[in-house]
């Protein structure tokens, strides 16, 4: 048995799973599964599907594939470039050589179509650009008799009748009781979640303008491994099962580690808002989450 193989069944143990157990979650047969542990790499389909197989097994019991492929790259066979699958590939057919007469005439023949674009082009321009000229024509004439009727009609109009008509149509000027009528809004108490740093799969965040700080974990789909801790140690380390769920208040926290296992099938809520994995879930399936919380009395 190899160094990586007891540290994987080590990983497997410590987490309660029988080889039955990781081959419903991994999909993996028992037998390749036996063989990782073992060191007994020869009766893998082949070195690509053997490296596929660590890779789902370091995941499924909580374990970065990243930092084992590193650690024991040397238990690990490495990659043939004859096993890896290829895309089957479509032979072209040989081009049946044509006349110099006809090639002359298809290259000729876009070089006449922009030609001919170009040119209804312009012509829309041009059409466009005469149209706008007489509308604005016409409007401005239109105004200007407009101004004549309405000088006219003014003239003809008695100003105390005007200063009247003013004075009843005039609204009454808003009062300081109206001002003092609107709503004070109010401030979220989800808290706002930003960004500090990134290097998959490790990530820092940094959460404010709230004064809680409570998390729901759930798992959705398939069986996954989540860690919380703090500086002092573990907070919440545990395999949630399809289904199973865990609150955590952390609202007395400064700064609070997430290790997820198994991403896709983790669900997390903080303050009741859904939380986004700052890495693509399909593609960093183990990421490390790092949250510092600042309340509104540290602000």
């Amino acid at each position: 048995m190899t160094e990586l193989g007891n540290r994987l069944k080590q990983a497997r143990e410590e987490k309660g799973l029988s080889l039955e157990d990781l081959q419903t979650v991994t999909k993996i047969q028992k037998r390749y599964l036996i063989g990782i542990e073992e060191g007994n790499y020869s009766i893998m389909p082949g070195q690509f599907y053997a490296r596929a197989f660590i890779r789902q097994y370091s995941e499924a019991v909580g374990l970065d594939p990243e930092l084992i492929f590193e650690e024991y790259k040397n238990d690990i066979p490495a990659n043939d470039k004859d096993e890896i699958p290829q895309l089957s590939r479509v032979k072209t057919r040989k081009q049946v050589p044509t006349s110099s007469k006809n090639t002359k005439v298809f290259n000729f023949i876009p070089k006449v179509l922009m030609f001919l674009a170009f040119v209804a082009v312009v012509a829309i321009i041009y059409v466009l650009f005469q149209n706008w000229g007489v509308g604005s024509s016409s409007d401005t004439q239109e105004n200007n008799k407009n101004v004549v009727i309405d000088n006219a009609t003014s003239e003809n109009e008695d100003p105390d009748e005007n200063e009247t008509e003013d004075a009843e149509e005039k609204p009454p000027e808003p009062t300081d009781e109206a001002e003092e009528e609107k709503p004070v809004e109010e401030k979220p108490t989800t808290g706002t979640l930003t960004e500090v740093s990134s290097n998959s799969p490790n990530a820092t965040l940094e959460l404010k303008d709230t004064d809680k700080f409570e998390v729901e974990i759930a798992a959705e789909g398939r069986n996954t491994w989540v860690g919380v801790s703090n500086a002092d140690g573990w907070l919440l380390n545990t395999e949630l099962k399809d289904g199973d769920s865990e609150t955590l208040d952390l609202s007395k926290e400064a700064e609070v580690l997430f290790t997820v296992g198994w991403v896709p099938a983790t669900k997390i809520k903080i303050n009741g808002e859904a939380f986004e994995f700052p890495f693509p879930v399909n593609d960093v399936t183990t990421q490390r989450v790092t949250i510092k919380f600042v309340s509104n009395g540290q602000q």
